[in-house]
């Protein structure tokens, strides 16, 4: 199957990487259900969840309604009931429900560097780090997500603007040094494979409109993961609830993934360097001081 891939990251509590594929074939199913919500909360404006300051209004419908459609789009099967959505509110005020049964069969991968890549030396720029730990994550997740059944060919790469990266995101040192990829999972090697315009529909020089809207998308579930895990103030707390069962789902273990209707949706994992060399592990909590329970993985 063919997907677009939209990243994002969080730079608290070490470096994350959140990847959002999305099928070619399902792109429009999902754009549809996410601009019903805009229009619902009549928000037209660029979000990101670090930009939600409140637990009520317009912004924050919106967030959580399109959270619900990203678990929704997660689902890699259908039947076996429904997965609710919210699409925004109704005139009166009520928060419109949706169900939702199909199986568009996104997929997400969370990855996290561990020490924001303090530990990595030599002549790489600030660039050239998120660069080097986004192919190591989109590699592992590509092998854990796909499969020789279901195979996963990646035909564009959306990146949230570059201006923060300081220069233009490096096709050579992300796609000509991934290396080792098994027979099922393949990137396209295009000159145009890469856009790192910006995600902000209302620039000129920003991206298509539909990637905009998936990559303000992919902030919010990055988001909401590093929330789930590491804690955070009440309203973000209770706006990442849509992927707090996603996440339950996954930290049972391989098993009850197995028999779920998102197997083969969703990973997560963390990087870190040790005597020079690259360890990989699950998510472990972060010693902060905040509550424990809503971090243990």
């Amino acid at each position: 199957m063919e997907y677009e891939l939209y990243h994002d990251e969080s730079q608290v509590d070490g470096y994350w990487h959140g990847m959002l594929l999305v099928p070619n074939g399902s792109k429009s199913q999902i754009l549809a259900l996410m601009g019903q919500a805009r229009e619902h909360t009549a928000f037209l404006t660029p979000i990101s969840f670090k930009g939600v300051r409140h637990d009520r209004g317009p912004k924050y419908d919106l967030a959580q309604s399109w959270l619900s459609v990203s678990v929704a789009a997660l689902r890699a099967r259908a039947g076996n009931g429904s997965t609710v959505m919210t699409l925004g509110r109704d005139a009166e005020g009520k928060l419109v429900y949706k169900g939702f049964s199909g199986a568009p069969k996104c997929k997400f991968v969370l990855f996290r560097e561990r020490d924001a890549h303090r530990r990595m030396s030599g002549h790489l720029d600030h660039a050239s780090k998120i660069e080097t730990t986004f192919r190591i994550g989109l590699k592992g997740g590509l092998h854990m997500l796909g499969s020789a059944a279901a195979p996963i060919s990646i035909t564009k790469l959306h990146f949230d603007g570059h201006e923060h990266y300081r220069r233009h995101v490096d096709r050579e040192r992300i796609l000509s040094r991934l290396k080792g990829l098994r027979h099922y999972c393949s990137v396209a090697a295009g000159e145009e494979v890469i856009d790192d315009r910006s995600s902000d529909h209302r620039r000129s020089d920003a991206q298509p409109y539909d990637d905009c809207q998936l990559l303000q998308l992919t902030d919010l579930v990055v988001g909401a993961c590093h929330t789930i895990l590491c804690g955070g103030e009440g309203r973000h707390r209770s706006l990442a609830a849509p992927v707090a069962e996603l996440v339950a789902k996954y930290r049972e273990g391989p098993a009850r993934m197995a028999n779920s209707r998102w197997k083969d949706a969703f990973c997560m994992s963390q990087c870190f360097l040790e005597d020079g060399q690259w360890c990989f592990a699950c998510l472990e909590p972060v010693s902060d001081g905040r509550a424990a329970e809503p971090r243990l993985l």
